[in-house]
């Protein structure tokens, strides 16, 4: 019974926190449908209707209504377990944000956050290769390729910020940002932090992934109805979830809408890098200058 007692709160704060997230993936796609209509100077939800809102809903209802076709040669297990899993990962890296007490209270909530990133390429991995089609096993190619890449300078840059905070808790983050103060001491940083975001995201102009015009939308070309609801929202999920990490560690969490706000900008006035430049930008640009800050930091904590 006492277990219960426990349990019961947690379940239904988590619950809460679910349901609140949904509703602010709606409202992210329906922002984000208005500032690309309004970058690109065309008609879209920004002018058709109650602000699009209509549209935004309807588009959801149709999506849920489709049918999911598969064929015969698919590889049926990872197919179906790609969506599920990939929406089941971008929810679980929210346990350690809003849950600093109770049963999810984690000395090591930074390790769980770089486990649960780093997994997540499996997911995209597992939708490629289970749809059995060459746009899609290419798409889950170029997401290993671009996100281990990327994942290395994330998490070096994110250990080098541990080692100054002296705690793998989300917390100690929380109450070391007094007055923003990595904000101040690594500005060069958070440019590098930005970018491996965005790529993380598979967010414009790192969004190779789905690359539309060589990709025909990549990795989840052949799925519908609630695959690719479920991929959907975990990429929307995922999104405020950085925003919520990189206000985090360089500002407050109130900062978190304008960096979600930033990556829909990003979208709407970047061009795609072609995938040879991407690879090499993070190898050739971005890793020197994070192992120089990270050998930086260890050599000032050390001394």
């Amino acid at each position: 019974m006492s277990f219960f007692v426990i349990l019961f709160p947690l379940f239904v704060s988590y619950l809460v926190v679910i349901l609140s997230l949904l509703l602010l993936v709606a409202f992210l796609v329906l922002f984000e449908r208005n500032i690309l209509g309004l970058i690109q100077i065309r008609k879209g939800p920004n002018t058709t209707g109650i602000y699009g809102v209509v549209q935004t809903v309807m588009d959801g209802v149709k999506l849920l209504m489709k049918e999911m076709v598969y064929t015969s040669n698919m590889r049926l297990l990872f197919f179906f377990l790609s969506p599920v899993v990939a929406f089941a990962m971008s929810l679980v890296n929210w346990l350690f944000i809003f849950f600093p007490s109770g049963l999810f209270l984690s000395k090591y909530g930074v390790l769980i956050t770089l486990g649960v990133s780093s997994l997540m390429v499996y997911t995209i991995l597992w939708a490629g290769w289970g749809s059995n089609a060459v746009f899609s096993l290419v798409g889950g190619v170029r997401a290993v390729a671009q996100m281990i890449s990327y994942e290395v300078c994330f998490g070096l840059l994110l250990l080098g910020l541990v080692l100054v905070v002296g705690s793998y808790s989300w917390e100690s983050f929380f109450y070391y940002q007094v007055g923003g103060s990595f904000f101040w001491i690594f500005f060069s940083l958070l440019v590098l932090w930005g970018g491996s975001v965005l790529a993380e995201l598979n967010r414009t102009p790192f969004d190779l992934v789905e690359g539309e015009s060589e990709l025909v939308g990549g990795f989840n070309v052949e799925y519908a109805g609630y695959g690719f609801v479920l991929l959907f929202l975990s990429e929307y999920v995922n999104i405020w979830f950085m925003g919520m990490l990189t206000s985090l560690v360089f500002f407050f969490p109130s900062m978190m809408i304008f960096f979600v706000v930033l990556s829909l900008y990003c979208r709407g006035a970047l061009p795609r890098f072609k995938f040879t430049d991407l690879i090499m930008l993070t190898w050739k640009v971005y890793l020197p200058i994070v192992l120089g800050v990270f050998g930086f930091i260890v050599v000032f904590i050390c001394s």
